[in-house]
């Protein structure tokens, strides 16, 4: 009895131990796939630091190059600029000239239809002359032949001394009129003189500054027609200046991530200019500070960004309700003397979009708030910089540090941040 029950009890003991020995087989082996499985996405997500170094080095010379052709390109702008300016002066020179050699020829022209007008008046009084004398011819001859005829009667009869003396009061009255045209013709026929000498003392100055302006006139075009040669020259070289800058900044971008078309942009500040109040130009030289315009919106995952903690729980909060692939999201890649994990083309942190979500879903009706869409990213920006002052030029340069450097604006880095963004404000046409 006693053996059949220790037989019972040891069949007992031999069941249990055999079935905690397949449940305990069975945890081993799912804790060793779990390792497998963990290990193998920590393979996927872990950056080795051989690569780190060939992506820091890639985008150190990429953004050597950039800088470079960056600084050439405002070289030659400057020297177009330059050349401009000459241009304009020459052309100026040039304008004033021609209405110089207009002025002149106007006087010769105004000095030769005084001429003209004393000829004709000259020759108006010398028809009158003539017609004077002829008169005066004809008179003479009649007094004469009543002289002659009637010198008797004249005498004896009071009436024929009457006629006579008519003739006579009249032949006087003639001469005098032909004295007084006489007069006149050498009036007109020595002003006449004085304007010819006049008009050629004039012709000769006005001729020889006519030739010195068109000499100077010659040579101002000659100075534009080279100038213009030279302003071509450096449109071509900064078309191919542009050419490589735009292919640094492609391969650049394919570095560091996705990149949007520029007039989506321009339309994207457009609407959150308006939302919030902030201007447009404000909103884009901000985007080309940050982002180059959404160019260089990063390419590391999230594990290579070295995001921290807090950033990365609320990251995948984020990628889980936008129904995204966690581990291909693409953010910042970490600097040398700090974390990556900027999100878009705002460049938020995770901790920090939380902040924004409900607003940005208010005005752009996107719900959930979408970091790495266009729309949601640039009206993220223009609500924090809105909240920070940005809505008045005035506050412009202190919401731009507060963007960069939170509350300690006083650092060379935030207020050298600040002016770069105020410069981009006004030129971002330059980068569009």
């Amino acid at each position: 009895m006693w053996y059949d029950v220790c037989v019972m009890k040891n069949k007992n003991y031999s069941k249990q131990f055999g079935i905690f020995l397949l449940i305990f087989i069975f945890f081993c082996t799912a804790i060793v796939q779990n390792s497998f499985v963990y290990a193998e996405d920590s393979a996927e997500d872990e950056i080795t630091e051989e690569e780190k170094e060939e992506l820091e080095e890639k985008e150190e010379k990429y953004e050597d190059k950039k800088e470079k052709y960056e600084k050439k390109v405002k070289k030659e702008e400057q020297k177009k600029a330059s050349l401009q300016g000459n241009l304009n002066v020459v052309n100026q020179s040039l304008g004033s000239t021609k209405r110089t050699i207009d002025e002149v020829i106007g006087d010769i022209a105004e000095k030769e239809s005084d001429i003209d007008r004393h000829n004709a008046q000259i020759t108006s009084l010398n028809d009158q002359v003539v017609l004077y004398k002829s008169t005066l011819s004809d008179t003479v001859r009649r007094v004469y032949f009543t002289a002659s005829n009637a010198s008797l009667s004249a005498v004896v009869s009071n009436d024929g001394t009457h006629r006579f003396l008519q003739k006579t009061d009249s032949l006087d009255d003639m001469r005098i009129k032909i004295v007084e045209v006489v007069h006149q013709i050498e009036e007109a026929k020595f002003l006449q003189k004085q304007k010819k000498n006049e008009l050629e003392e004039l012709k000769k100055k006005k001729e020889s500054l006519l030739a010195e302006h068109k000499e100077t006139e010659s040579s101002l075009l000659a100075q534009s027609s080279a100038v213009r040669t030279e302003i071509i020259k450096v449109d071509a070289s900064l078309a191919e200046l542009n050419a490589k800058l735009s292919d640094v900044e492609s391969k650049l971008s394919s570095l560091l991530g996705d990149s949007f078309n520029t007039d989506d942009i321009a339309k994207a500040a457009k609407f959150a200019s308006k939302k919030t109040g902030v201007s447009k130009g404000f909103i884009l030289g901000m985007l080309v500070v940050e982002t180059d315009l959404g160019r260089f919106t990063g390419a590391c995952t999230y594990k290579k960004s070295r995001m921290g903690d807090a950033n990365e729980k609320i990251f995948k909060r984020i990628t889980k309700d936008l129904d995204y692939n966690y581990k291909k999201v693409k953010v910042s890649c970490p600097l040398s003397y700090g974390i990556g994990g900027a999100m878009g083309v705002a460049q938020f942190m995770p901790t920090t979009w939380v902040g924004y979500e409900s607003k940005i879903e208010k005005y752009t009706g996107h719900s959930p708030a979408d970091p790495w869409s266009l729309t949601d990213g640039v009206m993220a920006m223009a609500i924090k910089l809105a909240n920070d002052g940005a809505t008045s030029e005035k506050g412009e340069f202190t919401a731009a540090r507060r963007y960069y450097c939170g509350s300690r604006l006083d650092r060379s880095v935030c207020i050298n941040y600040g002016n770069k963004v105020l410069y981009w404000a006004e030129n971002y046409k330059n980068r569009l």
